[in-house]
């Protein structure tokens, strides 16, 4: 039996790992992998926005030997393994801009095509939108979509989605309280809720709830007094509007000051 075999393990000198010299990795060639990758996507993504609205119009799949209708879409779509969300996404779109040729669809990015979906239509002929699309950044797209349609009166804005990791546990109670303020409160969505309850981080949440549901509220009084006929060139009926429209302007008006603020501590590294 050798020495080193009669040796206790313990009293082994201790393994020097071998020092490897650091690999030069092919960074460029991982970019312009990647950037041709983006490319196909936004190309293919574009592609069925095209050709998919244009099969929906026709309900070309009929041909193809599926039934007419949105069963014979989703089988459709099944078959051609595209994913469900990726569809209708994509064939939103198509049917936005439709007047487009496939060329020019390719050079918009993706996310930009789907905030032009918020365009109120009356205005979609009054501003160059395809050319912003292809030019500003999300953000900027967003903000025009949004004042132009506050301009003409439509509070529509462009939305994303946004996803939060939570406990399995509490989704339940997460969920049921946001439904709770949002039926307490008389909003129209569960966006708009989670904004008012994060607003400012502390009390002004219950404000804007509080001018949101004051708005409603006279809102329903001139509607109701107008179906009656007892506001028709009134002062009383000049004055209620009036209210409506003050609590609007408030309302927006603090909404984007949250959202403001928000930015400013973003940029300053969460610092308040």
């Amino acid at each position: 039996m050798s020495t080193l075999l009669a040796l206790n393990p313990a009293q082994l000198p201790p393994l020097v790992p071998e020092i490897l010299a650091p690999e030069s990795l092919p960074v460029r060639e991982y970019h312009d992998e990647l950037q041709a990758a983006a490319k196909a996507y936004r190309i293919s993504t574009m592609r069925i926005a095209f050709y998919g609205h244009r099969m929906r119009m026709t309900e070309g799949w009929t041909m193809l030997g599926y039934e007419p209708g949105p069963r014979g879409e989703e089988a459709y779509r099944e078959d051609l393994g595209v994913p469900r969300s990726s569809w209708y996404r994509a064939v939103r779109i198509g049917q936005a801009l439709h007047q487009l040729p496939l060329p020019e669809l390719e050079r918009i990015p993706v996310e930009n095509a789907e905030i032009i979906l918020a365009v109120n239509p009356t205005i979609m002929h009054d501003h160059n939108w395809v050319h912003e699309a292809k030019t500003k950044s999300r953000t900027e797209l967003a903000g025009l979509v949004a004042s132009r349609n506050r301009a003409i009166g439509d509070k529509r804005e462009p939305l994303v989605t946004m996803l939060f990791r939570v406990p399995v546990t509490a989704k339940a109670a997460i969920e049921t309280m946001l439904l709770s303020f949002m039926k307490r409160h008389d909003l129209s969505s569960k966006s708009q809720t989670l904004e008012m309850l994060v607003a400012e981080k502390h009390d002004q949440a219950n404000t804007l709830a509080a001018m949101k549901k004051a708005r409603q509220l006279v809102a329903a009084s001139l509607v109701l007094l107008k179906s009656k006929n007892k506001l028709h060139g009134t002062e009383a009926g000049e004055w209620l509007q009036l209210g409506v429209e003050v609590l609007d302007e408030a309302y927006e008006k603090a909404i984007q000051g949250s959202r403001q603020k928000a930015e400013r501590v973003q940029k300053d590294g969460g610092r308040t």
